[in-house]
């Protein structure tokens, strides 16, 4: 399982826990369906909402535990 997919399934499982601010859970949603399917790399995401990125960075550091 590559970095993407891990993070994708690490981020699926913060909104089921309800984890992830509402104002976010949208482009969440987006972002999980874009790694998973190899469309969008972890370091194009850098760019996008600050909320964004916090939860990306978290999903990343629970994935690499």
């Amino acid at each position: 399982m590559n970095q993407e997919t891990k993070v994708a399934n690490e981020l699926q499982k913060m909104m089921t826990w309800n984890l992830v601010p509402v104002s976010v859970q949208e482009d969440i949603n987006e972002i999980c369906d874009s790694l998973m399917n190899g469309s969008v790399k972890l370091h194009d995401l850098e760019n996008r909402d600050p909320f964004v990125v916090e939860m990306i960075h978290k999903a990343m550091n629970q994935a690499g535990k």
